[in-house]
């Protein structure tokens, strides 16, 4: 089984630092890191290629494990080690992995035995009928398409995805072995991966820690990495900017990424003038979980003017704006469509579907709806379908109203900047029910609206009238 990982062949020097734990204050080195990572993959073996469940937090622990299940050849799944137990299991049973790596609480699943790991913070979990399932040779890692939600439903991309976006975005950020890249984002989400491979790639290095951004532990070892380079989704630069990035004692920091959503255009203004005053520079980002992390980029030099825009497609790929099965003319509303080496294989639904060839052929439809304007930029103006992103949570609406069905009749609408959430005659404990929902999708309550209505409007097939409540949204905003 072929060796696939970010750190073969990508050091400038056994010594160079490699990754800043900070929940240990200590550094690894880029020598260290590989000989862990090797240590770890060498416990993954099997008859054939095998499919691993990460439940990965921000520590060198579970960077150590995701990173061995690549360099092992295996399929990798990263999950939240919080993601609630029920959803956990339903997983497990329904993908039926090879083995299982997280923290040492984990629960034990039936049919699994506790493996010994090499190292200490780290549990290893092997099934004890492995290799049920076959798996696609290119097959690398499998992305949850709906945040924390549970769905079943993941994005299959193989190395040739991974490898090439991260070399997509080394060089549209223009990345050297001296940058230090601060991680905002769990190594269980696609920009926190991106973030990890596209800094090994360049011979980089980046911090982590548990943390959470707002409090002085994470910013202590921002500046303890001595962290040139830091990003995050629109509600990341909301919560810097109450923060106030020069109360934060982090004068190194001075390249920013936004990515996860638009900006809004005061945002990005201000943070421009804040990375140009340090001497750096801010750059707008696009993506998709099926086009593996980035699909474009806004260079700085086009800020602030047009801020509101995507910019153009990120090297070797293609981006164009199609309707009704044709592309359409500069400035003409479509749906973006993408081509490149990291556009996905497909979805996976059930173990089946995980030796599945490459179902794209390198095209993917993105949902997102907008134009090609003056100087080639693009420009996205809404979504098609029942996706909505949030705090760079990819949250299925329709799952959302499926977890809430419980409650009340609900319907959920999404105004581009939070969830509004319509109800039947919801009970007293409704605003409970979605403030749990709120937490166990990692999204703080103030992302949801909830409002009460007679009746939801309904077409005559019985499905719900959304355009009519988006409506409703749109007038009440504008009021």
């Amino acid at each position: 089984m072929p060796d696939r990982g970010f750190l073969q062949g990508s050091d400038p020097s056994p010594g160079a630092r490699a990754v800043f734990d900070g929940n240990t204050g200590q550094w690894l080195t880029r020598a260290e890191l590989t000989r862990r990572v090797t240590d770890f993959a060498a416990r993954l073996e099997f008859p054939r290629k095998a499919l691993g469940f990460v439940f990965a937090s921000n520590d060198a622990e579970s960077l150590i494990a995701y990173l061995a299940g690549l360099q092992a050849g295996h399929a990798v799944a990263p999950l939240n080690p919080q993601l609630d137990e029920a959803f956990s299991a339903r997983l497990i049973s329904l993908f039926q992995p090879d083995f299982i790596a997280g923290p040492p609480s984990l629960p034990r699943p039936p049919g699994y035995r506790e493996a010994e790991s090499p190292h200490a913070g780290q549990l290893l979990l092997r099934s004890a009928t492995p290799n049920r399932y076959a798996i696609h040779p290119d097959l690398s890692l499998l992305l949850s398409t709906s945040g924390s939600t549970g769905s079943p439903k993941m994005v299959r991309l193989s190395w040739r995805n991974l490898e090439s976006n991260a070399r997509q975005i080394m060089e549209a950020l223009r990345h050297t072995s001296q940058d230090c890249t601060m991680l905002t984002a769990p190594i269980f989400n696609g920009y926190g991966q991106s973030v990890v491979h596209t800094m090994l790639l360049a011979g980089g290095s980046f911090a982590l820690t548990r943390a959470r951004v707002i409090s002085r532990e994470f910013w202590d070892t921002a500046r303890a990495a001595e962290c040139n380079g830091i990003g995050g989704t629109p509600f990341f630069y909301q919560t810097l900017d109450r923060l106030d990035l020069n109360s934060l004692d982090v004068p190194r920091i001075a390249k920013f990424v936004q990515i996860g959503g638009r900006m809004p255009p005061h945002l990005a203004t201000k943070f421009h003038a804040i990375a140009q005053a340090r001497g750096g520079e801010l750059h707008l980002m696009y993506g998709q979980a099926e086009a593996t992390a980035r699909i474009s980029g806004l260079p700085p030099e086009l800020l602030p003017e047009a801020c509101n825009s995507i910019g153009f497609v990120l090297g070797g790929g293609q981006l164009w704006i199609e309707r009704d099965g044709r592309e359409c003319a500069d400035m003409e509303e479509g749906e973006l469509i993408y081509r490149g080496p990291n556009v996905m294989m497909g979805y996976a639904t059930c173990p089946e579907d995980l030796a599945r060839d490459d179902e794209q052929g390198g095209v993917v439809a993105t949902g997102d709806l907008g134009y090609r304007g003056q100087r080639g930029l693009f420009y996205i103006t809404g979504r098609r379908s029942r996706f909505v992103k949030l705090s760079g949570w990819r949250v299925s609406l329709d799952e959302v109203e499926q977890l809430l069905a419980h409650a009340a009749p609900v319907a959920a609408v999404n105004d581009g900047e939070r969830l509004v959430i319509y109800a039947e005659r919801p009970g007293a404990a409704f605003a409970d029910d979605v403030a749990q929902l709120a937490q166990r999708l990692n999204l703080h309550p103030s992302f949801f609206e909830i409002r009460e209505i007679d009746a939801i409007p309904r077409l005559a097939n019985g499905k719900v009238d959304y355009p009519s409540l988006s409506g409703g949204v749109r007038s009440a905003l504008t009021r």
